[in-house]
């Protein structure tokens, strides 16, 4: 729905937003409430005291402003309740009843301010400085009445830096726009629209604050910025809406996961046949070099999976600064090696077998590591996910970008990712890292891995490094589905092995999928009846079933018999049939803003070229019998998927969970060591993930 409209500014959340914040208020207000009462009832004989006039009265105005807040706001809960998402006007007592709540609270800092005065007032004392108060109990009082004076302005305090951020930054009131002439309607949109742009920037700048200011994270947060603005700028909703639409998306995407399933073998994907030698082989060969994909996540990581004892394992692959001479070929390390310790523990890989590893972290410059693998005759080079701030930035940096080269021509690739893969290329090749390695192994080939953000560089990075390296191949696992395009993706067949799990929402998400999403989103929410409250408890509790193996799913036919009694009811007194809520005229009953805003985007917003996972891609696909993190079982299928099939973003409870490199690498070893049928027991026990069992 629209953003609420108040006091004459528009803020970031809706009229129906009120419910749970108001619920705890109230509850809160109740408790506080029964205590005053039972202070005043301890300390009765001293507010009867002729010394305590003042501070009787105090309390009686304070148990009277506590009562109406009660009422005020047991009102804004039962408002705030009314109506489906896209119907406001059953709300309209919200906006006034938050005026009458804005008094109330401004009545409360004048009480606070005069109990404050009145609790630290000097005591009157004696001429040999004793105090002058004869009733009893009147100096505990007082005392409680500094201790809640002071609480009470930390909670004021607290309550005005809170409200300052559901400000609208832009000050955009959909209705102005709707009332003004179609000149003057573009005249101001356009004005919005930089002021919309402007202040996405600004909160890319303040969230980034420590990953870096200088005019490269500049550009790159006013690219992002731009990529936001265009995705949000055409709708009418607040965050919470997103979110309601999200859990609505999820109950659709639940109902038809078995049908899903069950469609997977009528399309393109072919069953990965683990008793045909080469797709075994293809398989465990993945599996052997992801624990290289997982070391260069290093201590973080490790200390995930062994979250009892991880720290205290590390300390085994210490090196202590006296005893040890700094190492040249480590660069960015801790004066305790705990990034080399990291890579030792999770992989086993020794000391002498590291030829070079860079933990710098910058904007588009991600760490990696150069390791000798002798059992399979390779020289690897792995490189880090996401892990940080400026990691993130570079993978929102996802506009496609041309890349140079003679033997690939029409190729274009994500461009955070192509910028990071030419400042590895820059350094392996530069520094001659890659030429030391094969000197002392010429017979060993080159592989190229890693893991999210680093799937995508490591497939950048063996198309930038295949000429001087023809027979290098690439082990991409959990790539974001906006790497390379179409034509890249199936040149890319023939030396690179993608592995996705599940739900993976990485794996699909691209420019092409969101904007999907989002029109399925707000068809969702447009179609849904139910009050927001309500989807989110129904929500939940769907949520909850799906992680102990119960597939609940909330009926809505009697919503929607309400619904259609209701619409009948007012249809009969109006005289005529109710429309859809969202082809009202009302402005405030439409998701989007105006036709003339949307015309804008079509125009202005850029239609890049669609993105994809690279290789040959093994999807491993739940076959049914799934269930969540507490219990029951998970079987998956791997499955050869081609790069066109991950065209939508499932939203289910795993599609988060999906992307972790430590249940991709479990889910990848109970396949292949056939128990499939216990996977999620394998990955819920991190501890049991050894150097020795990697």
């Amino acid at each position: 729905m629209p953003a609420l409209e108040a006091c004459c500014r528009k803020w970031e959340f809706g009229s129906d937003d009120l419910v749970f914040p108001g619920f705890v208020s109230f509850v809160i207000r109740i408790v506080w409430l029964l205590g005053t009462v039972v202070a005043a009832g301890y300390f009765s004989e001293a507010l009867r005291c002729a010394q305590s006039h003042a501070l009787a009265g105090f309390t009686v105005a304070v148990v009277a402003i506590i009562v109406i807040t009660v009422v005020v706001e047991g009102a804004i809960v039962l408002a705030s309740a009314r109506g489906p998402i896209v119907k406001p006007k059953k709300r309209w007592p919200v906006k006034h009843l938050l005026h009458l709540r804005l008094a109330l609270f401004l009545a409360e800092v004048v009480l606070l301010f005069v109990g404050t005065v009145l609790a630290f007032t000097p005591v009157p004392t004696d001429l040999s400085g004793n105090s002058t108060i004869e009733c009893p109990k009147l100096n505990q009082a007082y005392l409680l009445v500094q201790v809640i004076a002071v609480i009470d302005w930390c909670v004021i305090v607290l309550l005005v830096l809170c409200t300052l951020l559901y400000l609208d930054p832009c000050r955009f009131y959909s209705a102005q726009f709707n009332v003004t002439p179609e000149g003057r309607m573009a005249a101001r949109h356009e004005e919005h629209w930089r002021a919309v742009e402007s202040t996405w920037e600004r909160r890319f700048q303040v969230v980034c604050c420590f990953a870096g200011s200088d005019d490269k994270h500049q550009l790159a947060y006013r690219e992002v910025a731009r990529l936001f603005a265009h995705f949000f700028g055409d709708m009418n909703v607040v965050m919470s809406d997103v979110a309601a639409g999200l859990v609505l998306l999820q109950k659709q995407h639940l109902a038809n996961r078995q049908q899903a399933v069950a469609e997977v073998d009528g399309t393109a994907a072919v069953p990965v046949d683990l008793n045909s030698h080469d797709d075994r082989e293809v398989l465990k060969s993945a599996l052997h070099f992801m624990k290289y994909a997982l070391a260069v996540y290093s201590w973080p990581l490790y200390t995930y999976m062994n979250p009892l004892c991880g720290c205290f394992r590390l300390v085994q692959y210490l090196s202590c600064p006296p005893c040890t001479e700094p190492q040249e070929h480590i660069i960015g390390d801790n004066c305790c090696s705990c990034y080399s310790a990291g890579i030792t523990g999770i992989s086993g890989i020794k000391d002498a077998d590291i030829i070079y590893a860079s933990f710098a972290n910058d904007l588009y410059q991600s760490p990696f590591f150069v390791a000798m693998d002798h059992d399979c005759g390779s020289v690897v080079v792995s490189i880090r996910g996401t892990l940080s701030m400026k990691d993130i930035i570079t993978d929102l940096h996802a506009h496609p970008k041309p890349i140079e080269l003679p033997e690939s021509p029409g190729f274009a690739v994500h461009k955070g990712m192509l910028q990071t893969a030419m400042w590895i290329r820059d350094k392996l090749l530069g520094e001659s890292i890659l030429d030391k390695a094969f000197q002392s192994a010429p017979e060993y080939y080159l592989v190229i891995t890693g893991h999210s953000l680093g799937s995508g560089c490591a497939c950048i990075l063996g198309l930038l490094l295949q000429p001087l390296y023809p027979d290098l191949h690439c082990y991409c696992f959990s790539p974001p589905g906006s790497i390379i395009n179409e034509a890249g993706a199936k040149y890319t067949e023939g030396f690179v092995t993608s592995v996705t799990l599940g739900q993976d929402l990485v794996s699909c998400a691209n420019v092409h999928t969101f904007h999907m999403m989002k029109e399925e989103l707000v068809h969702a929410i447009e179609e849904c009846k139910k009050p927001k409250f309500r989807i989110f408890l129904e929500g939940g509790l769907e949520t909850m079933c799906w992680c102990i193996g119960k597939g609940v799913v909330f009926n809505d036919r009697m919503v929607k018999e309400e619904e259609e009694e209701e619409a009948l009811i007012e249809g009969g007194a109006r005289g005529e049939e109710l429309k859809p809520c969202c082809r009202s005229p009302n402005p405030e009953a439409s998701l989007s803003f105006t036709p003339i805003i949307t015309k804008h985007l079509a125009k202005t917003e850029e239609h890049p070229e669609k993105l994809f996972l690279p290789g040959r891609i093994i999807h491993l696909v739940d076959n049914g019998n799934t269930r969540g993190y507490c219990g029951g079982e998970r079987r998956l299928r791997p499955y050869w998927t081609p790069c066109t099939s991950f065209d939508s973003i499932q939203v289910s409870p795993d599609m988060i969970r999906d992307h972790f490199p430590d249940i991709v690498f479990a889910a990848m070893s109970k396949i292949l060591e056939g128990r499939d049928d216990d996977i999620e027991g394998s990955i819920v026990n991190h501890s049991t993930m050894t150097p020795s069992s990697l």
